[in-house]
């Protein structure tokens, strides 16, 4: 994460997931949180290992995060955090965000989370305290509902998203079956992440 922004940095967005591997669909969602929730700056942290996440990943946690830093070069106000992956083990949302908070101790935390997760936010580590001390910026998946949790003091906001039907599970299976991905993947990454998922 880059120093020299940090006290220009009012408004900062958190968007965290496998990544494995990113898609169209999260640089969409990612732009659109940005405009939307007017962030100064975005940082996606990919996860060494999603909590709630029983397989493995597909992608190796480096690997990972390479594709992601390429992504970023493209985007000005996105931000690549590697805290997790550097950590090289299951790291909780919580902790990670009160590490952010330190590193941008005047900027005030959105926390970018999909609809499914946001439903079964209870079921996260620390959800209590997460909701203390941070806000979320709720996005859509598909069109079912979403039921916010009951956890006191709980302050989120919906994301009128456009939907993008496009999933890492579906480009994981189109690169077993070897498939084209090529419409599903930012096209600056396309060739990488062909050339990886043969190794991986």
């Amino acid at each position: 994460m880059g120093k020299g922004s940090q006290s220009k940095t009012k408004r900062l967005g958190f968007f965290g997931g496998s990544f494995d591997p990113v898609h169209i669909g999260h640089i969409s969602l990612a732009k659109q949180a940005i405009e939307k929730a007017k962030l100064d700056k975005l940082l996606l942290c990919p996860a060494f290992h999603a909590p709630l996440r029983d397989q493995n990943p597909f992608f190796s946690p480096e690997i990972r995060l390479e594709i992601l830093e390429k992504v970023a070069a493209e985007h000005s106000k996105i931000e690549i955090c590697s805290l997790e992956i550097e950590k090289q083990k299951v790291c909780y949302t919580y902790n990670t965000l009160c590490e952010i908070q330190r590193i941008y101790p005047t900027s005030e935390i959105i926390v970018l989370l999909g609809a499914d997760q946001f439903n079964q936010l209870e079921k996260w580590k620390y959800h209590t305290q997460l909701a203390q001390a941070f806000q979320f910026c709720v996005f859509a998946r598909d069109s079912s509902q979403i039921s916010p949790p009951s956890i006191p003091n709980l302050s989120f906001k919906l994301m009128q998203n456009k939907l993008i039907h496009c999933s890492s599970t579906e480009i994981r299976q189109k690169l077993k079956n070897r498939e084209s991905i090529e419409s599903l993947v930012p096209s600056s990454v396309y060739s990488i992440i062909s050339q990886k998922s043969i190794s991986s």
